[in-house]
């Protein structure tokens, strides 16, 4: 998996001219356009899908808007700013690209083949967005230092959903749960070095306690291990209603979501514990 980092400006014009104002400048140009030329300031809004299908050769029918939005001050200085943060976003990636890799495809099972293209936007824009037509990523998401992994996770979140939408499920609350357990659970949990499992939707959490016993065997722990990774996660389950299945560790991703949902009138029916209720082991 390889990813590009690209600054496009008309793209960067867009999110500037479109998403809620990152500063009083952006809100005085943006009234300005809109009081001077609120037809062509509302034509524009449509071409976003239009940017994206043609980045390298995108010609806009009527540039108006775009020429004085790239000759004013505050245009300049977001692109400025978002060069820059496109050079520390390939420099944390760069950085932790072969660990995250590593480790994502062990919790996987497969490869991950497939290059995205980044398109960078201002950091106080708030957005990490993907196009489910093609491997685009629209990043434009401030990142802090001591919490890269964080940023990076959220990250791999969209990606793996984006890789899940293929899969032809109703019940799309069981696929996202499982999405978060790989990423913002397992894969975090793993770079930090403590446990993130307490953290993801909290509408997910009662379906994420069901599943996490067999997701303890898909990943390959062993049955006398589960205590100690309940207590690391604060998710418990009665390990004596469980009979341990030795095949979940030989799937692979698609195939455990698979084996899920086949048995999903069994998993999901088991009764949610707490600690006081387990059986001692």
């Amino acid at each position: 998996m390889k990813f590009s980092f690209c600054v496009n400006k008309y793209l960067l014009m867009w999110y500037m001219l479109y998403q809620s104002s990152i500063s009083e400048d952006v809100h005085k140009l943006k009234q300005k356009l809109w009081n001077n030329h609120k037809k062509e300031y509302s034509k524009l809004y449509t071409e976003k899908d239009a940017i994206i299908e043609d980045l390298d050769d995108y010609i806009p029918n009527d540039d108006l808007i775009y020429s004085v939005v790239e000759d004013s001050e505050i245009y300049k200085k977001i692109k400025t700013e978002t060069n820059r943060y496109r050079l520390s976003l390939l420099e944390v990636w760069d950085l932790n690209r072969k660990t995250y890799l590593k480790e994502l495809e062990s919790i996987l099972k497969i490869d991950l083949r497939d290059d995205y293209k980044i398109m960078v936007i201002h950091p106080s824009m708030n957005i990490i967005d993907i196009n489910k037509d093609n491997n685009m990523i629209i990043v434009g998401k401030k990142i802090v230092t001591r919490d890269k992994d964080n940023f990076l996770t959220y990250l791999f979140y969209k990606i793996i959903k984006k890789m899940f939408l293929k899969l032809r499920y109703e019940d799309r609350d069981i696929i996202d749960t499982i999405i978060e357990l790989i990423t913002i659970n397992e894969l975090y949990t793993r770079m930090i070095n403590e446990t993130r499992y307490n953290y993801g939707k909290k509408d997910y959490f009662e379906l994420k306690q069901q599943v996490y016993p067999y997701w303890l065997m898909y990943l390959g722990v062993k049955e006398d291990k589960f205590g100690e990774y309940m207590i690391r996660d604060n998710i418990f389950f009665n390990v004596g209603e469980y009979e341990y299945n030795s095949n979940l560790k030989e799937m692979d991703i698609y195939d455990f979501v698979g084996f899920i949902m086949k048995n999903k009138r069994k998993i999901f029916k088991k009764k949610i514990v707490n600690i006081d209720e387990l059986e001692i082991i």
